[in-house]
């Protein structure tokens, strides 16, 4: 279907009766396999308690050139691309993907804290079945900013925003009410996706895994969310701006709960504004880090990736 009434298709997106748009489809800047931008939740309906309402957007294999297996209104059968590719297109050498077993040969989930086969599979489902109208084809990818306007805008709820162009996110949170954004590939070993990244880091936070990560990104530019072993901090004993002289003047996640056993309140990421990269409401702002969450919490340790160390250093002897 063809849209030419901006206003009917705003309405359209915000009352979910069209459930979201594909800003984007191309290829990756990771690996140059075919993926998707796809951004949905327009309608204000988020389960995720720590951000609140936001406009969700997901980096995508493109599922029939992947070939995912999608029944009818069920979502992807996205587990059996996971274990053969690791994700690489959509993820690049995010020390959180999934990792190959070189016993098995395939790829098994790392500590990232997203559940595939839930929304991201939905998602890729709703891709396969033609749901999500695309700018350029089915209405004017001039409307980007437009449908961004004055929304709350999470940037990158699955997959790295740098395995797509810069130039589309610019457009998409050119005037966001509030936004969100994080990104490993600033220390990628996939050039393309780096630049991106670099590009980008007025509005996205350069995800940390170390304290080298942290020195390294703050040196570069970047405003950092570092993500802390969950046993090395102390609410009792932790200032609010440190976990220690490694990170000396980073701010606790105002969404997290340790930021509420120090305030008796938290925020949420819609309302926040903290974690908008370098410019935006957060420009002013520490960084910012996080004890590490979720059900693969556990498996964040702090130590250095060695991959992502030899990036470093080549970065610094640049």
């Amino acid at each position: 279907m063809k849209y030419t009434d901006f206003a009917a298709f705003k309405r359209a997106l915000d009352t979910g009766k069209v459930p979201g748009v594909i800003l984007w489809q191309g290829a990756s800047a990771i690996d140059g396999a075919p993926i998707v931008l796809v951004a949905n939740r327009f309608d204000g309906a988020s389960g995720n308690d720590k951000t609140g309402a936001m406009v969700q957007t997901w980096i995508l294999p493109d599922p029939r050139a992947a070939g995912i297996e999608c029944n009818g209104t069920r979502p992807a059968k996205i587990m059996a691309w996971l274990k053969a590719t690791g994700a690489r297109s959509i993820c690049g050498d995010c020390p959180h993907a999934w990792k190959l077993n070189p016993g098995t040969g395939a790829h098994e989930k790392g500590s990232c804290y997203v559940r595939e086969y839930q929304a991201p599979a939905a998602t890729l489902g709703g891709v396969y079945r033609g749901a999500y109208p695309i700018a350029g084809v089915d209405f004017p990818a001039e409307w980007i900013w437009r449908i961004g306007a004055g929304r709350n805008i999470r940037a990158g709820s699955y997959g790295d925003p740098a395995a797509c162009p810069a130039d589309v996110w610019r457009d998409f949170l050119a005037m966001a009410s509030n936004r969100t954004g994080y990104t490993h590939m600033w220390k990628s070993a996939y050039a393309g996706a780096r630049r991106n990244a670099w590009r980008m880091r007025d509005l996205l936070m350069a995800s940390c895994d170390s304290a080298a990560d942290y020195r390294a990104a703050v040196d570069a530019g970047f405003r950092a969310f570092y993500v802390i072993p969950r046993d090395s901090f102390d609410a009792g004993a932790a200032s609010l701006y440190s976990v220690g002289a490694h990170i000396d003047g980073a701010m606790i996640c105002p969404a997290s709960d340790e930021f509420e056993a120090f305030h008796g309140r938290k925020t949420e990421c819609a309302k926040c504004g903290a974690c908008s990269g370098a410019g935006g409401k957060g420009a002013r702002m520490p960084s910012v880090f996080i004890p590490a969450h979720g059900a693969t919490g556990g498996r964040i340790d702090g130590a250095e990736c060695p991959a992502a160390l030899a990036m470093l250093q080549k970065i610094g002897a640049a």
